[in-house]
């Protein structure tokens, strides 16, 4: 008798199976490396091909620092070429500037003393008088100084009781002469201690305001025009300026310009303030020897009399200077090309091509810029559409 077929024994074993597909796997593990590294290896070898560039304008062949045109180029409708004009001495553009007050005229005030600001009765940009109470400090150092005075004084009276009581001593023999010497030596090492406890008081040039508390008052007529103070504030001789007082009836017109604009200014160049509404003539006073290291500007400074207060500090105004340069020409400002660091400008050449040359220049004025140096009256200079062949120029290089 047949015996049953069971399933099991038609299938493969697990084993078998397990054994079947590792062997496959095994050779697409190393295909798949081969063909990975195979194409790390390309692309360390591929070269991107460089993006095309842009073919120049018709009509214009590019150099290095010139540009050729044709007769025909389109370029010609916005290029002009013409002579420089002829220069002469000149008032510059309006330069921004600001007011500020005179150093020289200002008194700043702080603590002689360490202490509490308790009061403060004056505010910035007030007009106050010579003498007028300014802030109070209470300060344990006033009645140190007060009592180091009040003890010299009795020191002093102590002192000149000895050289009585001993003056009388001597005139009736009862004592030698020596012992009124050293009298008279305590008197004056009394005096000196009164004098120089005086002395600390009268220095600190303030008011009285009770045994511990002192008021500092105005030195001078003029314009409260720093406030750095409040009620309640810690101060000491080392805290600096707490408060300034100016006077106004001069200010300073200080301009910023650029280094390369600074040219000839100079002490004594005439100037032209305008304030809103309000005009003004001076002189240059001074021209800062130092170069502003963030901004690369140079402060130049006018001096103008202000006895009507017009002119308040910190105030925007504009400046011109009277440029005396006798330059030989002038271009319009679009002519004149600048990389930060020279001006230049595109001359044609005898063979038609338009070559940067570059120049020196002085201040602007109304549209015109002096040329010092680098050109000359017959050269045809590209008056307008220089950026024009600047742009074409950069492109191509």
């Amino acid at each position: 008798m047949s015996q049953p077929v069971s399933h099991e024994d038609t299938l493969p074993s697990a084993t078998a199976t397990d054994r079947t597909g590792s062997k496959l796997r095994l050779p697409m593990l190393v295909g798949a490396i081969l063909i990975g590294g195979a194409f790390i290896v390309g692309a360390r070898h591929y070269q991107r091909a460089d993006p095309p560039t842009e073919p120049p304008a018709p009509g214009m062949k590019v150099g290095k620092d010139s540009v050729t045109l044709t007769s025909d180029a389109p370029a010609w409708n916005v290029i002009k070429l013409g002579a420089p004009e002829v220069a002469g001495p000149h008032w510059t553009d309006a330069i921004p500037a600001h007011v500020a007050f005179d150093e020289a005229k200002t008194s700043r005030l702080g603590s002689p003393l360490a202490g509490r600001i308790t009061a403060v009765m004056v505010e910035r940009g007030e007009h106050v008088k010579s003498g007028k109470p300014l802030f109070t400090v209470s300060s344990s150092g006033l009645a140190e100084l007060r009592s180091e005075l009040a003890k010299a004084n009795i020191e002093r009276a102590t002192a000149h009781a000895n050289l009585d009581r001993t003056q009388a001593l001597v005139d009736a023999g009862s004592v030698p002469a020596k012992e009124l010497i050293l009298a008279k030596q305590e008197v004056n090492e009394a005096e000196l201690a009164v004098r120089l406890a005086e002395q600390k008081l009268s220095a600190l040039r303030v008011s009285g305001s009770g045994e511990s508390a002192f008021t500092i008052t105005a030195p001078r007529d003029g314009i409260v025009v720093e406030k750095n103070i409040a009620p309640g504030q810690q101060v000491d001789a080392t805290t600096g300026s707490l408060m300034a007082i100016a006077d106004l009836s001069e200010v300073w017109i200080v301009a910023d310009i650029f280094e390369a604009d600074v040219g000839n200014l100079a002490p004594g160049t005439k100037a032209k303030v305008t304030a809103g509404t309000v005009e003004r003539e001076g002189v240059i006073d001074h021209v800062s020897g130092i170069v502003d290291p963030d901004r690369h500007t140079v402060p130049v400074r006018v001096r103008l009399a202000n006895t009507d207060g017009a002119l308040r500090p910190n105030a925007y105004t504009t400046v011109r200077f009277y440029d005396p340069t006798t330059a030989k020409v002038a271009l319009p400002s679009a002519a004149v090309m600048s990389d930060g660091a020279k001006s230049y400008v595109y001359v044609k050449q005898a063979g038609g091509e338009l070559k940067r040359k570059d120049i020196t220049v002085g201040s602007a004025s109304e549209g015109k810029v002096p040329v010092l140096a680098g050109l000359e009256p017959t050269d045809q200079v590209v008056l307008r559409g220089a950026i024009l062949l600047d742009n074409q120029i950069q492109l191509d290089n």
